[in-house]
């Protein structure tokens, strides 16, 4: 049997988003989609700041935070986590744990950001306690390719560990009660390889989709159980119906037969809001610890407006209740969600001039919780440098464009083709197109409009269209 080293807690020092949006949107076009117990005090359980006038003064000079000393690393300092009642728990201290990080994006899309110098920023400039891994299964992922994606999983698991935070290991899929076998075999992999490690936590099911709890809950016995036959006691976390938001159903049925289970909860602020938070308050008056694993600050799509005050809100709640958090994602995906603009370097250390306005508020957010006092934010840049350019894969039946503007997130774009106006949609290769209801005249001029998240526009007049 796998045992845990009492000591193991103080070695840490050292396609697209298939998501909430999947119901609405086609698979091509899809967007991305601790506060502490009473008796301890905040300065007690916060990463310690870089006291280093010099860092501080050139990190603030690039829009960069002073790094956060990994002196008091979170898993040095809780150790392996427990579910005691509806809390997460510390085995070394007995108190109530909330961890908050980002996730990363579909491993198979964003596996560019799946290295060590990109979490080790999310700690050392954000105060990240935790990073999500999101493998990806299907649409080119782990089915597909199992080498590959494992291999992107261990990177940010090792990288994890080795700076002294917790790691989610995401089976990232919607029909996983049909790749059961095929999960079970990864998860008695990855708790054969890391279930001696208390910065790990297994996460087995992302979203479920149109499964209901009594099928979620039969695929989730099954897959505990071959990572508990490992020995391993890790923390596990269990998706539930309907994208991760029927905690009620769970509550109604836990999981019995097995200890140190968590349920997900995911939300986007734009979309889910009073009546989501609760069924998450009534699953924990019922007994049941969640975690949200995934949360986004604009609609489930992963576009759309920011919803800043429904954000905070979410975020109070969860401080309340000290849950546990990870916000989607850490990509540049040309999308709301994203906290990194497109083209943002892959290795981490960025300034606030490659974050989006999602990423800046996560990354405040982060920073409060871990005792740093943020630089102010630079102010953005003005909108309206627009940057247009025509796909060389359009014909009369196919009007494709990418569309940039430096700090800004493009929300729509336009074609107009003589009198005909036609609206596009951001494909996942992060251009926007569209193909037409009457073919586009040879010689046409199309004349594009883009608007951006304050509401700015910009417009771009094509070269004559082909035949």
């Amino acid at each position: 049997m796998m045992k845990k080293s009492s000591l193991s807690g103080w070695l840490g020092n050292g396609g697209w988003r298939l998501g909430l949006c999947a119901a609405a949107l086609p698979v091509a076009m899809l967007g991305g989609c601790t506060a502490l117990p009473e008796d301890v005090s905040d300065d007690e359980n916060l990463l310690e700041v870089d006291e280093s006038e010099d860092v501080a003064e050139d990190s603030e000079a690039i829009g960069i935070a002073p790094p956060v000393s990994s002196a008091v690393a979170p898993v040095s300092q809780y150790g392996d986590l427990k579910v005691v009642g509806n809390q997460i728990q510390s085995k070394l201290t007995n108190t109530q744990v909330q961890l908050r990080g980002m996730s990363l994006f579909w491993s198979q899309w964003g596996g560019s950001y799946y290295n060590a110098a990109a979490v080790n920023s999310t700690v050392d400039n954000w105060g990240a306690t935790v990073v999500r891994a999101a493998m990806g299964v299907e649409s080119g992922g782990y089915l597909t390719n199992p080498a590959a994606e494992k291999a992107r999983v261990k990177a940010v698991v090792d990288a994890a560990i080795a700076k002294g935070i917790y790691v989610i290991i995401d089976w990232h899929d919607h029909n996983a009660t049909v790749h059961t076998q095929e999960a079970k075999a990864f998860f008695t992999e990855m708790a054969q390889t890391y279930g001696n490690k208390d910065n790990v936590i297994f996460e087995i099911y992302n979203e479920p989709d149109g499964e209901s709890w009594s099928q979620i809950k039969t695929y989730a016995q099954e897959v505990i159980g071959a990572i508990r036959a490992t020995g391993s006691d890790n923390l596990i976390v269990v998706g539930t119906p309907t994208w991760s938001q029927d905690v009620d159903q769970a509550a109604n049925s836990p999981i019995t037969g097995f200890s140190n289970i968590a349920y997900t909860l995911h939300f986007y602020a734009g979309t889910h809001k009073q009546s989501l938070r609760d069924k998450a308050s009534y699953a924990l008056s019922k007994g049941i610890a969640l975690f949200v694993t995934e949360f986004g600050t604009c609609d489930a799509s992963g576009n759309g407006n920011l919803d800043l005050v429904e954000s905070q809100t979410w975020m109070n709640f969860m401080n309340a209740n000290k849950l546990s958090w990870a916000n989607w994602s850490l990509f540049d995906k040309n999308e709301t969600a994203s906290a990194l603009v497109p083209g943002a370097s892959t290795t981490g250390n960025w300034p606030d001039t490659s974050l989006t306005a999602s990423g800046k508020w996560v990354k405040q957010k982060l920073l409060e919780a871990s005792g740093v006092t943020p630089p102010p934010p630079p102010p953005p840049p003005p909108p309206g440098n627009f940057t247009f350019t025509v796909s060389p894969n359009i014909n009369p039946w196919w009007i494709q464009v990418k569309v940039e503007s430096p700090g800004h997130t493009i929300q729509s774009v336009t074609a107009k083709v003589n009198s005909s106006t036609y609206s596009l949609t951001l494909q996942s290769w992060g251009e926007w197109a569209t193909s037409p209801s009457s073919a586009v005249p040879g010689g046409t001029k199309v004349l594009f409009t883009a608007t951006d998240e304050t509401g700015a526009q910009g417009t771009y007049t094509s070269a004559a269209w082909p035949n």
